[in-house]
C-alpha cells in the first residue's frame, strides 16, 4: 500500500485556544455548515473523542465516512476515517501561537491508496492539496468572520 501525504498551513487571526476549539467542534461544523462541500451529521461525543458521519461528492460519486476526532494533550487533534469510502484517511492538525491574536494551523493529510487508485496517485494528490487549501480557507473565514461572534 502507498500513502499520499499533503501538508498545508494557514494563519488565522484568532487566539490559539479559540482556533483549537473550533477545529474539533463538530456540532458547530454541522449546524454552521463551515465547509461547503462536506456535510457533517450524526455527531456523537464520548470523552475526549467525537465521531461523526461525513458526506461529500467527488466526481459526482457520494463519499460517506465515519470519522473519529481526537483532541490530544499537546493541543493537536486528529481526524481518522474509521470506515467508509476513505477508510484509513488521517488528518493531523497542529496549532502554533504566533501572538495573542494569531495562530498558525498546519494540516497534514495522509491517504492510503492501493490497486487502481495508486495509478491515479498524482491526481489524488492534487485533489487532496486543493481540498486542504479550501478547508483551511473555510475554517479561517468561519473563525475570523462568524465563529468568534457566537462563541466568545
Amino acid at each position: 500500500m502507498h500513502t499520499i501525504v499533503v501538508q498545508r498551513e494557514a494563519e488565522i487571526a484568532r487566539p490559539i485556544d479559540v482556533v483549537r476549539r473550533q477545529f474539533v467542534d463538530m456540532e458547530h461544523h454541522c449546524t454552521g455548515k463551515v465547509h461547503a462541500d462536506l456535510s457533517v451529521m450524526n455527531v456523537r461525543r464520548g470523552g475526549d473523542k467525537c465521531t461523526f458521519t461525513g458526506r461529500r461528492r467527488v466526481f459526482g460519486m457520494l463519499h460517506e465516512d465515519e470519522i473519529e476526532v481526537t483532541s490530544h494533550a499537546d493541543g493537536s487533534s486528529t481526524l481518522r476515517s474509521l470506515s467508509g469510502t476513505n477508510a484509513g484517511l488521517l488528518v493531523t492538525q497542529n496549532f502554533e501561537a504566533l501572538g495573542p491574536q494569531s495562530t498558525r494551523v498546519t494540516v497534514k493529510v495522509e491517504f492510503p491508496v492501493k490497486g487502481f487508485m495508486r495509478l491515479l496517485g498524482p491526481l489524488v494528490k492534487l485533489g487532496l492539496q486543493r481540498d486542504a487549501e479550501v478547508a483551511l480557507r473555510e475554517d479561517k473565514a468561519d473563525l475570523e468572520l462568524r465563529y468568534l461572534r457566537t462563541r466568545e
